[in-house]
């Protein structure tokens, strides 16, 4: 797992995972300071003094749960359906890295539950756009193996609490299966193959270029208010323009379609400010005409250039999310 996570959100299907599956792996983060969070899916009613007791030894201190429904939801619900809510929850909690179930043998008892988290949960991290590792309660192939003494410690503490006599040792890896996905980018939302692509360019340039073209032509309009002169043309350039390239970097998960929208802005601007045959020049050198001549460009590097920011999930599923209350975590240092 990559060192510079300064927080990791683990996802179970039921709270008794947190322990069986994942203990050692939540303790020795625990033990790093890293800031950790537990999702589950799903709750277990009946056991809540040992869960909170599982809790306070692993030094969890953030607990959430998806949905009350003691299990329902994992007969009910497809993968897809459930990877909504999940990247509702990671939009909102906004972790470094993610960890769920490995692919198989996880180690849970609830093996069929842990398989359906662990592919909602591999959707949900590559459509939040968040590395995703799995752990599982047995060795896996390709995994690092969870090895301190003192975190295997308050696994085998925490499961004590549940009577529960499964193996005690972890391993971390990233599953290959993901890794794949991610090359092929094949159930990323918005994404396209080369046709589309070219065709969103082509589409992307010719609107920049038409903006370009019926703002530049009324960038030098005003109208006079109360008798002060109002520069309203480049007031609505500048705003339609940044509403134009915002909006198409917001929409798309790539780059293609704001960056030709703003170089066919710009490059329809800068046609317009040469020289026509009959002599006139439709920037001139004023503050209207400097302002529109370099405020595009300034908009294009800003927006453009701008970080990816991850989609943000439906505020419908975002409101699935209940939070627990916290718990005093262990002093495990």
């Amino acid at each position: 797992m990559k060192d510079r996570a300064q927080r990791v959100l683990v996802v179970a299907a039921r709270p008794e995972d947190g322990a069986t599956v994942f203990g050692a792996t939540i303790a020795t983060l625990v033990q790093r300071g890293t800031e950790l969070i537990v999702l589950t899916c799903s709750n277990s009613p009946g056991a809540e003094d040992a869960h909170a007791g599982v809790r306070e030894i692993l030094g969890i201190t953030a607990h959430h749960v998806l949905r009350e429904d003691d299990g329902q939801q994992f007969s009910t619900r497809s993968a897809r359906e459930l990877a909504a809510d999940l990247a509702a929850a990671i939009t909102s909690l906004k972790p470094d890295v993610v960890v769920s179930y490995a692919s198989s043998a996880s180690g849970s008892d609830h093996e069929s539950e842990a398989r359906l988290v662990r592919e909602a949960t591999a959707l949900a991290t590559e459509l939040a756009g968040v590395p995703f590792y799995a752990a599982s309660a047995v060795p896996v192939d390709r995994g690092v193996a969870v090895s301190s003494a003192t975190a295997i410690a308050f696994k085998r503490r925490a499961m004590e609490i549940y009577s529960d006599e499964a193996p005690v040792g972890e391993s971390v890896s990233t599953p290959i299966e993901y890794l794949r996905r991610l090359r092929r980018r094949e159930v990323v939302i918005g994404e396209r193959n080369r046709l589309e692509r070219a065709v969103l360019a082509l589409v992307a340039t010719a609107v920049g270029a038409l903006v370009g073209l019926v703002l530049t032509a009324v960038h030098q309009s005003a109208i006079t208010l109360f008798g002060a002169r109002v520069p309203w043309g480049i007031v609505a350039a500048v705003a339609l323009t940044t509403a134009l390239i915002l909006g198409l970097r917001l929409i798309y998960d790539t780059r293609v379609a704001p960056g030709f929208a703003s170089l066919g802005v710009l490059l329809m601007s800068a046609l317009l400010a040469t020289s026509t045959p009959g002599g006139t020049i439709l920037i001139p050198g004023n503050v209207s005409g400097y302002s529109w001549t370099f405020a595009p460009v300034l908009i294009v590097l800003l927006v453009v250039g701008w970080p990816r920011v991850n989609r943000q999930a439906s505020p419908s599923s975002r409101d699935n999310i209940e939070l627990n209350s916290p718990v005093k975590g262990a002093d495990i240092s």
